[in-house]
């Protein structure tokens, strides 16, 4: 699917932004691993759910069965004792946290990060990123037949409660 490659390539790009925002002020930067103050995820891109799908079908029994019962509604159902059980596949909008971001012509930071001087380059321009992620996501809609797949976002706790058999039909639906 053309998607999934256009989706690859714009991972491949942000983790490449991100970590030269790291690699010049790691030492300075709050965020990082075991910070979980903006692990507030309700929704992603139908898209987003490839990888998720794929990680959550090669999981063990009890720990599907904590991600589709997690109670916690503050937080991601992702998140465990501080730390991101899908960090190598998750989103979009995870992989810019506790980088600096424009939205606009306003430069957010996160709180953590306060009164770090970013260089012009090291703000995302969230909105071009949202805009090539958004066309991304309507050619996958185009290009897979999924009704469960068929929306602009998709909420993480309501498509975990669907039952196992559906999830699991929706992994094979989309081996690569």
């Amino acid at each position: 699917m053309k998607s999934l490659y256009y989706y690859n390539e714009l991972v491949k790009r942000i983790d490449a932004f991100t970590s030269d925002v790291t690699a010049v002020y790691g030492t300075l930067l709050q965020c990082k691993e075991g910070c979980s103050e903006c692990c507030i995820l309700e929704s992603v891109f139908p898209i987003e759910m490839v990888d998720i799908l794929h990680w959550y079908s090669n999981q063990s029994p009890s720990v599907r069965e904590a991600i589709t019962n997690t109670k916690d509604n503050e937080y991601c159902i992702f998140l465990h004792e501080h730390t991101c059980r899908i960090y190598p596949y998750r989103p979009i909008i995870c992989r810019t946290h506790g980088c600096p971001i424009m939205v606009d012509t306003t430069i957010d930071v996160c709180p953590c990060n306060n009164g770090i001087q970013f260089a012009t380059h090291h703000i995302l321009n969230v909105e071009h990123c949202n805009s090539m992620l958004a066309g991304i996501n309507l050619l996958f809609i185009k290009e897979v037949n999924i009704p469960l797949l068929q929306k602009e976002r998709i909420d993480l706790r309501t498509f975990f409660q669907s039952s196992e058999s559906d999830i699991l039909s929706i992994v094979h639906s989309l081996k690569r």
